[in-house]
């Protein structure tokens, strides 16, 4: 039965049915019999009033949120980089505002009416369905809140309240959709995740860094790698004058966001897969957050680096920072003349090597399973996805939605069936540009 044969009806009334998490297991096959499943309603004591009716505001309009959302960033709440208002506010302006979501901000209050948690979502139509996800969508690696941990000390209940007001408050909501969410951030559980949740298809990358670059590089490879990379320079370097650069004023942002556009399209038509670049507003949304600075960091939204020889860009790299953390987003590399000088490698290296003189102490590469990002990233982080039914309409529609999230990741672990998914991809963008 498909999702288009459904109809809502209407929102639950009585008790909340997602409250306190109890030893009960989930009995649907695609989540792990491991997961707890939420019981009755308790008494909610010190994470919110159970007498008021409202501890949750759902803000509908993008901009509004902005004052509370940058406050609580800069009063030390948890998120990652991702959910900075400026990365999300550049991404709703240039790619979300053109699409066919609202904006349905969750804010959680605790008793004296203080903010402790913040959910980012976006709210679509998805057959008769009203559709919560969270927002950045495939443009963010890590989904997470906003959140207080010194405030929100019942994480379970603090989600019950959130859900209790997300049925209650603000336009409907049938269902929540919320992917690839990392159990811990900055070593404190993720409060969403005592819903019941299921491993996501794909992991994360990570991993330390130190303040010593070559002892990390030591770390991370063998002395035969070392020494084929540093051949590699100085092959590069008999072509010309090798530089690896952060671009800072305007005209070297300009110019590495054109080689990045022109490389990656390249690299797309050479393996019959779509540009995720050509679609709208993207382009726009990264070079704004190139150019924009945060005033949460200081720094722009997006950093752009760039390895090149005789002035010839031949590698690009794009990520975002955050307290002691760099995220890398995109990459680019020139055409064949340079591919045997490993110039991606290079530039990377390079990156890894600024952010351990700027003294950060984490690094990743974001969701997917890639042989390079195993060199300096490690950690394969699991992330999970939830979905989480807030109205009758939302109960049925909930097991469907876990399947189909169940079979892309079965899709991911087979050889085979990724082979096939990604012959039928590109037989699609092979039609899409005829």
């Amino acid at each position: 039965m498909g999702l288009a044969l459904l109809r809502p009806s209407g929102r639950l009334r009585g008790p909340p049915r997602f409250t306190c998490l109890g030893p009960r297991t989930v009995q649907n096959p695609s989540y792990s019999h491991t997961l707890r499943r939420p019981i009755g309603l308790p008494a909610l004591r010190s994470a919110v009033t159970p007498a008021a009716r409202a501890p949750v505001e759902v803000l509908t309009q993008f901009g509004k949120a902005e004052p509370l959302w940058r406050e609580m960033v800069q009063h030390g709440a948890i998120c990652s980089r991702y959910q900075h208002y400026s990365w999300m506010s550049g991404w709703w302006d240039h790619i979300g505002s053109i699409s066919k979501a609202s904006p349905h901000i969750a804010v959680l209050r605790d008793d004296a009416g203080m903010p402790v948690l913040l959910l980012p979502l976006v709210r679509k139509r998805v057959g008769p369905l009203q559709v919560g996800f969270l927002m950045g969508g495939k443009h963010t690696n890590f989904n997470l809140p906003v959140w207080r941990p010194e405030y929100l000390k019942q994480p379970a209940a603090g989600l019950n309240a959130l859900l209790h007001g997300l049925r209650h408050n603000g336009p409907r909501l049938d269902l929540l959709v919320l992917l690839n969410q990392p159990a811990t951030w900055e070593g404190v559980e993720n409060p969403m995740l005592r819903a019941p949740h299921a491993a996501s298809a794909s992991r994360a990358y990570s991993g330390d860094l130190q303040s010593d670059f070559e002892a990390l590089l030591k770390e991370c490879m063998g002395g035969n790698s070392r020494k084929k990379l540093r051949q590699k320079e100085r092959q590069l370097a008999a072509l010309g004058p090798v530089a690896f650069q952060r671009a800072r004023t305007p005209a070297e942002i300009d110019r590495v966001l054109a080689a990045f556009f022109q490389q990656k399209a390249a690299r797309m038509r050479e393996q019959g897969l779509s540009n995720a670049f050509d679609a709208a507003g993207v382009k726009e949304f990264t070079r704004a957050a190139a150019h924009d600075i945060d005033p949460d960091t200081g720094e722009t939204i997006i950093e752009l680096y760039a390895a090149s020889v005789g002035g010839t860009i031949i590698a690009t790299f794009g990520g975002i920072a955050a307290d002691g953390r760099f995220s890398g987003m995109f990459n680019s590399i020139a055409g064949a003349e340079f591919r045997n000088y490993s110039p991606g490698e290079l530039l990377l290296a390079n990156v890894i090597r600024m952010c351990c003189e700027r003294g950060f102490n984490k690094f990743d590469l974001g969701v997917g399973d890639a042989s390079y990002k195993q060199v300096y990233c490690k950690d394969a982080e699991a992330l999970y996805d939830s979905v989480i039914p807030i109205t009758a309409a939302g109960q049925v529609a909930a097991p469907l939605w876990r399947a189909g999230l169940a079979l892309k990741g079965k899709v991911k672990k087979s050889d085979i069936l990724l082979r096939a998914a990604r012959s039928i991809t590109q037989i699609a963008s092979r039609k899409a540009e005829t």
